[in-house]
């Protein structure tokens, strides 16, 4: 009679499969109680109206820029983008309001070069840090236009640094207020050129300009919707922008680069930002939306018609790299020229 083999010889295998029943039931339990993979958030956002917070009043340059991208994302996002308007304080106050508010993607803003950079390097007291913003895109740029009165015997920059340097101190130029980027700039182009002009600050580019028609004050650094406003204007002379490449709305005249000064290329920027901690996912999304809107051919000949640079497309990554090397060119700039709060 055959001998049965012993029951101990059954065990290994017994005892593999009874581990690969629990392995397998491990595994089906981790993966139903996994989280949904960061794809599922942003497929579902956004699932109400977002607000988007403009930290300037309504009607200016960067509120109409705001709602232009407003309205062509909330085409494309499907659902309403309201904007919400609160000023003061260079736009601290409302770059303040979008860092405090919850980071869930239905909280953003907009956030001025001003604001984000500017403010706390001229010793302003700016109630977030660098970090507790985020930036998604550029909603859109800026140059500078450096104006003279038409009695102000220049017609380039070369000469503007000549006739300063033969009347030091009997100069004077106005910006749109102290500590604007317009006040800044001409500070250090003043620095390196070694010419010494008189600031003269006004309460926005309106006074300024009605002065500078006048004559009442020669030089004016005016913000490029401003300028491109009184270009057929008799009364005025533009000598130079300080974009990087030439003002499409003002093509004939030459960037401060071409003019000799490379080291003079500044644009005023609106990025869109969110407050830091925001899911990843829906900060692609928002990027990548705000990118498509940008490539739209209405959205680019409704920001040109306000006086926008053409604007440009960037990541996630490029949008950070881009206010980092801006952030750098400004503290060299406010450095160089030693400005502060009330100058």
């Amino acid at each position: 009679m055959r001998q049965s083999p012993p029951i101990l010889s059954f065990l290994p295998d017994t005892g593999m499969r009874i581990q690969g029943a629990l392995a397998a039931a491990l595994t089906l339990c981790a993966v139903l109680l996994a989280p949904a993979p960061a794809l599922a958030a942003d497929d579902a956002y956004p699932s109400k109206p977002v607000k988007l917070t403009v930290p300037f009043p309504p009607g200016g340059s960067s509120d109409t820029a705001a709602r232009i991208l407003a309205d062509g994302m909330s085409k494309q996002l499907k659902q309403t983008m309201v904007v919400e308007n609160r000023a003061g304080a260079a736009g601290t106050i409302g770059i303040a309001s979008v860092v405090r508010a919850q980071p869930d993607g239905y909280n953003l803003g907009v956030g001025p070069v001003g604001g984000t950079i500017i403010a706390r390097l001229i010793g302003m007291k700016v109630p977030y840090q660098p970090q507790d913003v985020v930036p998604i895109a550029n909603i859109g740029s800026l140059p500078l236009v450096v104006a003279v009165n038409k009695d102000l015997p220049v017609s380039n920059i070369k000469e503007l640094v000549a006739l300063a340097k033969s009347r030091p101190g009997s100069l004077s130029y106005g910006t749109s207020g102290a500590g604007t980027p317009g006040h800044l700039v001409f500070e250090y182009f003043k620095k390196i050129t070694d010419t010494d002009i008189v600031h003269i600050p006004y309460k926005g580019d309106s006074p300024l300009t009605s002065d500078l028609i006048g004559g009442q004050v020669p030089i004016g650094i005016l913000t490029g919707p401003a300028a491109k406003a009184q270009l057929s204007n008799p009364k005025l002379k533009f000598l130079a922008v300080t974009s990087a490449q030439r003002y499409p709305q003002m093509n004939k005249v030459p960037t401060l680069v071409e003019s000799g000064y490379p080291n003079l290329d500044i644009e005023i920027w609106n990025l869109l930002i969110a407050p830091a901690k925001t899911d990843p996912a829906v900060l692609a999304r928002l990027n990548t939306t705000m990118n498509q809107v940008l490539e739209e051919k209405d959205t680019i000949a409704r920001l040109n018609a306000q006086g926008y640079l053409p604007p440009v497309s960037m990541s996630l990554e490029q949008a950070r790299a881009f206010v980092e090397t801006d952030r750098k060119k400004w503290e060299t700039i406010v450095k160089t020229t030693g400005v502060t709060i009330g100058q």
